[in-house]
Parts: structure tokens; C-alpha cells; sequence
């Protein structure tokens, strides 16, 4: 049975790469910002949504990895091979993450020592500021925060969409092998029942040769039978 052309594991592995990409570009360009400025704050929700995505997709990877390895509809060397990528992503992973932490943990660090205050008035200045500040960036982060869960949702939408109508198209290519495998179970069927009722048609005419093979013995033997009667008979 032929199977249909349709890898949907190369596709979402191209997907998770270029994501890689994308947050390592983010974390290098949020790096050239200024710390609690919006563009900053902005960059580090953008990073935390994308981490969580490429988590997601890395264990879809590896889930439909192992149920190809499992159901062997690919090669062993395609499985290796795969393998390879899928812990050269995980690797980038790891990047990620000690990149994402190491930066954030010395943003805290600066940030604590340039805001520590020296006197009470100045303490209480620094706080207003703050807390104004902290309301601004709150608003941006809220934001921010929304158009990036749209933009995360809008493309898990389409990869979810496109992944179905390979699915849809594959049900459909099997349906139409299961078809024409049914058709050529009934021909094969019906070929056997033709050979089966001509074997039977033909037992029974040689049954009936070697009834008329019998009957006709029997008469040459009451030929002869009669023959050598009428001899004896001529000769008393």
C-alpha cells in the first residue's frame, strides 16, 4: 500500500528552529536596552511566552518522534538522524535558559545597587518614582503581554490547521487504498468461486465418462458370453 508524501516532523522542526532563533535575537537585542525601560520590558515577556512555546513544540517533537520509532513508518538512519536534531534543539535549549537567567539575575543586581537609597528623604522619593514607574510598566507589560499571546495563538492556530489537513489528506489517501484493496478482494473472489464452479462441472463429467466406461464393459461381456454359447451349442 502506498503511503502519502506528507512529513509534518520536518515542517515543526523547522518551526522550532527558527523560533530558536528568533529568542536568541531577542535576548541579544534586549541586552542593548535600558533596564525597566518599556522596550526592555517588553523584550523580556516576549522571551518568557516564546521559551514556553519552544518547550511545547520540543515535546511535540519528541513525542511524535518516539511514535514513529515505535510504528517504524520511517527508516532507522531517518530516526537516527532526527535524534540528532531533535538534541541539537535541546542543546540551543539549555543555551536559552542560561542566557535568559544569567542576564536577569545581573539586571536585578544593577538594578539594586543603583536604586539603593542613602537617606530617608531620598528613600521616600525613590519609592514614589517607583511606584509610578512600576504602574507605567505594568500597563506596557499588560499590553505587550496580550499581543503577544495573539501573535503565539495566531501561528499555534495555523500550525494546527495546517496539521490537520495533512491529517485530513492522509485519511483520505487510506481510505481510498482501503477501497481499492476491498475491490481487489472481491474480483479475487469471485475468480475463485468461477474456478471452483468449473472444477465441480468438470468432476462430474468425467464421473458420468467413467459411468458409461463401466456400462459398456458389461456389454462386451455378455457379447462374448453369448458368442461362445452359440459356438458350444453348434458344435453338440
Amino acid at each position: 500500500m502506498a503511503l502519502v508524501d506528507v512529513d509534518s516532523w520536518l515542517t515543526e522542526y523547522e518551526s522550532c528552529s527558527r523560533l530558536n532563533h528568533t529568542l536568541l535575537s531577542q535576548l541579544n537585542e534586549r541586552d542593548g536596552k535600558i533596564q525597566s525601560s518599556p522596550d526592555y520590558n517588553r523584550l523580556t515577556l516576549s522571551i518568557q511566552v516564546g521559551i514556553k512555546q519552544f518547550d511545547r513544540e520540543l515535546q511535540q517533537l519528541k513525542y511524535e518522534l518516539n511514535g514513529a520509532s515505535k510504528n517504524k513508518t520511517i527508516t532507522f538512519e531517518e530516526i537516527e538522524r532526527r535524534q540528532r536534531l531533535l538534541d541539537a534543539l535541546q542543546s540551543q535549549r539549555q543555551i536559552l535558559q542560561n542566557k535568559y537567567t544569567n542576564t536577569t539575575r545581573n539586571d536585578r543586581a544593577a538594578l539594586l545597587e543603583s536604586n539603593w537609597p542613602s537617606t530617608s528623604a531620598t528613600r521616600d522619593v525613590a519609592d514614589t518614582a517607583d511606584e509610578d514607574s512600576a504602574a507605567i510598566i505594568d500597563v506596557e507589560r499588560l499590553k505587550q503581554a496580550q499581543i503577544d499571546m495573539m501573535e503565539q495563538q495566531n501561528q499555534g492556530l495555523e500550525t494546527l490547521s495546517q496539521t490537520l489537513a495533512r491529517q485530513r489528506a492522509l485519511a483520505t489517501q487510506l481510505g481510498q487504498e482501503v477501497e481499492d484493496q476491498n475491490d481487489i478482494l472481491d474480483n479475487l473472489a469471485n475468480t475463485i468461486e468461477r474456478v471452483d464452479t468449473g472444477v465441480n462441472r468438470e468432476t462430474r463429467s468425467i464421473s458420468l465418462i467413467n459411468r458409461s466406461d463401466s456400462n459398456t464393459c458389461g456389454y462386451w461381456v455378455v457379447i462374448i458370453v453369448l458368442f461362445v454359447a452359440i459356438v458350444i451349442v453348434a458344435l453338440w
